[in-house]
């Protein structure tokens, strides 16, 4: 038995001619918000269109809660929850109207509905018609929708797309409320940023392959810390770091340099002074984890 909720090995898919998805291969642990990352083309919707077996001429393997996508199809959409792009909703109708309208399509006794309007925070605007809805609204109606029938795993395509930041916020709330009640949340966004503050793991996609896949700490870690000096003559210092210390460089106009220990900075410090140099500023710096991203997608991949 699979330690994963979601695997894929070596997923593949093409439009025609069109390659897609190159060797796509994911590992998505029970109970993690796993944050998949790309650009806007970048293969995510492909993807998760794929998971959703929307899109069954793909090449490789697929496995959601240990079972093929391809022999399981109704078994596993009977767990799963999805919102991908925009909701489908009944601008006519009201929020209880639309989640009645659907439990009643699955067989689901009407308190359901209710339930889930005070999961998703609609109970007070259930009798509200969708069409005086704001985007986030809509987007936790949606969301709403895709809960109506208790699923283990909820995949949701850009579910903060066009959202102001009171939206986003609501949604992130949402999300990590499901996620303390044990719900596995597979979510796809093209700004780290979005879903950095909710998410247990990332998968980093560009140009349809997978660069980097882990827990968000991993990630965090790897952005080791830079000293960067400021100097009463910075070229100066950049000259006479340089002989020990090739990997100096220039980061904001400044001397940086890594892989120094903070006992090294001491000496480092005294080192410039013995030269005559007034040292103004001895910082610490460590990239943020959207600079990390950027670094990620634009190093190249490696010859095969």
């Amino acid at each position: 038995m699979s330690d994963f909720l979601i695997e894929t090995e070596n997923l593949t898919f093409a439009y025609g001619s069109q390659p897609i998805l190159h060797g796509i291969s994911l590992r998505v642990k029970p109970g993690a918000v796993y944050g998949f990352i790309g650009q806007n083309g970048a293969g995510k919707t492909t993807t998760i269109k794929v998971l959703l077996s929307l899109l069954p001429e793909f090449g490789g393997q697929v496995r959601l809660f240990g079972q093929s996508i391809r022999r399981h199809r109704l078994d596993i959409l009977a767990r799963t929850g999805a919102l991908v792009e925009e909701p489908a909703l009944y601008q006519h109708l009201t929020g209880q109207e639309n989640l009645l309208n659907r439990a009643l399509l699955l067989h689901l006794p009407g308190q359901r509905a209710l339930d889930i309007l005070r999961q998703v925070g609609l109970y007070e605007a259930r009798y509200k018609k969708v069409a005086a809805y704001s985007q986030g609204m809509r987007q936790r109606l949606g969301i709403g929708l895709a809960l109506l029938g208790a699923p283990d795993l909820l995949i949701l395509d850009e579910p903060t797309n066009g959202l102001d930041p009171n939206g986003i916020r609501e949604i992130r709330e949402l999300l990590t409320g499901l996620s303390r009640l044990g719900v596995t949340v597979f979510l796809s966004s093209h700004l780290l940023s979005e879903v950095e503050k909710i998410v247990t793991d990332l998968g980093i996609i560009h140009q349809g392959r997978l660069l980097f896949q882990g827990p968000i700490e991993s990630l965090r870690d790897s952005a080791r810390e830079e000293l960067r000096l400021d100097t009463s003559d910075n070229r100066r210092c950049f000259d006479l770091l340089q002989a020990d210390y090739p990997q100096v460089g220039w980061k904001n106009g400044l001397p940086s340099l890594g892989g120094v220990s903070r006992e090294e900075v001491a000496r480092l410090n005294a080192r410039l002074v013995g030269q005559g140099l007034a040292v103004y500023a001895l910082e610490w710096a460590r990239k943020d984890l959207e600079q990390l991203y950027f670094d990620i997608i634009q190093t190249p991949p490696p010859t095969p």
